[in-house]
């Protein structure tokens, strides 16, 4: 695994060169064609994604008015440029769906860690699991902060919309 890269995830920017290299060795890499489905929203699944070639649109269903008709809204496309990961959600929770759906917007190389694989090295490391959980507390906190910030303007909206 290109350990430079791996450097430049939020993830892993308090790694030392000995943790990046721990913690590599239990990422497999795996290609996905244009247009492949990654993710399946509801679906259950424990790994973590990192974007290193390509583009990844994530995308949540969204029930219409008649509730009849469904239609897969793109909410970001994440790219390898920005070393993104994706996944965190499903990867930390006990037995937890997928909440949004992850397309391969381009042909893509993602390195994956399962659940398993990092709690092993978690166990035998507990440093490196404190490091990589506090990352993904911190970044979690943020897109909640975002959510409800959301969630005020929405609500506003509609009271406007409705008075």
């Amino acid at each position: 695994m290109d350990l430079q890269f791996l450097k430049k995830v939020s993830l892993f920017k308090n790694f030392t060169k000995d943790e990046l290299k721990t913690i590599s060795d239990c990422f497999k890499l795996k290609k996905f064609k244009r247009n492949e489905l990654i993710i399946r929203e509801n679906e259950i699944s424990n790994n973590l994604y990192i974007i290193y070639r390509g583009n990844v649109r994530i995308t949540k269903k969204m029930t219409m008015i008649n509730h009849e008709e469904e239609r897969d809204k793109t909410f970001i496309t994440l790219s390898a440029d920005d070393y993104n990961f994706f996944g965190e959600i499903g990867f930390l929770g006990k037995v937890q769906k997928r909440t949004a759906s992850a397309i391969a917007e381009t042909d893509c190389e993602l390195y994956l860690l399962s659940k398993k694989d990092f709690f092993k090295i978690a166990e035998q490391n507990p440093v490196i699991g404190y490091k990589m959980l506090l990352e993904i507390a911190y970044i979690l906190s943020l897109r909640l902060e975002k959510a409800d910030s959301d969630i005020l303007k929405l609500t506003t909206a509609l009271i406007f919309a409705l008075s």
